[in-house]
């Protein structure tokens, strides 16, 4: 790392590390002053969470997407502080910190042998569901996106690691799948599905809150490669500071699947979670930059 992103990275570390021993009644507090400032002041993103919402609740009225939206930037203010306290949190704390619903799923396809291809999703706080599979008996492992700035980079592996749960670099997730394979120790993968993923003329597409959207099939491709069971994990938020993670088994074997069967289910699940708690969704995150070609 170089000096400059070293420095940032100490610089930023020891201010997570003040903030992180303020009470969380004081940390909520600053995030209702982030709320004002990222919504009503610099407007962050807000054409494009205004432009989602709308297209994604067109029946609703104005007045209903403006009040999910001041809702959503709340929500997004919470999760600031929060991860903030994430890079130095116990483990024993963090038990505090969620309520996993039907653990037993996971304890069942252990017992068989059978690893996991968990997908998730922008919604609710996904680095609390990174840190929850590390208390699970499956060795764990999270896909991440390499940050251009590499002492965000390094701040975020951090935090995702710190709790057992292995990041893998997207441009390695396939050589690490085979190593984990060979293991004895069945093996959890965690994936944040709904992304947009890079335009081609080969992309899947499928009706989503409203709108016709291309849909990553990474995780589906390798479920099926592996012969793994595939989770959709839900989380959101149960109260300030906890969240409640509730797991629903796609299949025990997506091998025995017919093509693009896991990926439709899991953005069926994901809708019907985001019409249920639509402030925990990330709508600042421009989902439906691409378009269909058709041919003329």
């Amino acid at each position: 790392m170089q000096p400059k992103y070293k420095f940032q990275y100490y610089f930023i570390l020891a201010l997570f590390r003040v903030l992180s021993l303020l009470p969380m009644k004081l940390l909520y507090l600053i995030s209702e002053i982030f709320t004002l400032l990222i919504y009503g002041v610099l407007g962050y993103r807000k054409k494009v969470v205004f432009e989602n919402l709308r297209n994604s609740f067109s029946e609703r009225s104005e007045e209903e997407i403006a009040f999910t939206a001041k809702k959503f930037y709340r929500h997004f203010s919470c999760l600031i502080v929060e991860n903030i306290c994430l890079r130095f949190v116990s483990k024993k704390q963090f038990e505090k910190r969620y309520i996993l619903e039907n653990r037993a799923l996971f304890q069942n396809l252990y017992n068989q042998g059978k690893s996991i291809v968990n997908m998730t999703a922008h919604i609710g706080n996904w680095e609390y569901g990174s840190g929850v599979v590390g208390t699970l008996p499956h060795k764990g492992a999270a896909v991440y996106k390499k940050l251009s700035n590499p002492a965000f980079d390094k701040l975020f592996y951090d935090i995702r690691n710190r709790l057992g749960n292995e990041p893998v670099e997207m441009n390695d997730v396939l050589r690490r799948v085979i190593e984990l394979n060979k293991e004895e120790t069945p093996f959890i993968l965690s994936m944040v599905t709904d992304q947009a993923p890079a335009f081609s003329k080969a992309n899947h597409w499928i009706p989503f809150l409203n709108q016709e959207t291309n849909v990553f099939l990474g995780s589906e491709k390798i479920a099926r490669k592996f012969k793994t069971a595939v989770v959709y994990t839900e989380i959101v938020r149960h109260k300030k500071g906890i969240y409640r993670l509730t797991p629903k088994l796609i299949t025990e074997d997506a091998s025995l699947t017919k093509e693009f069967e896991v990926t439709e289910t899991y953005f069926q699940l994901l809708e019907e979670s985001i019409k249920k708690h639509p402030r925990y969704w990330l709508w600042s995150h421009r989902r439906w930059k691409h378009k269909r070609i058709t041919q003329a």
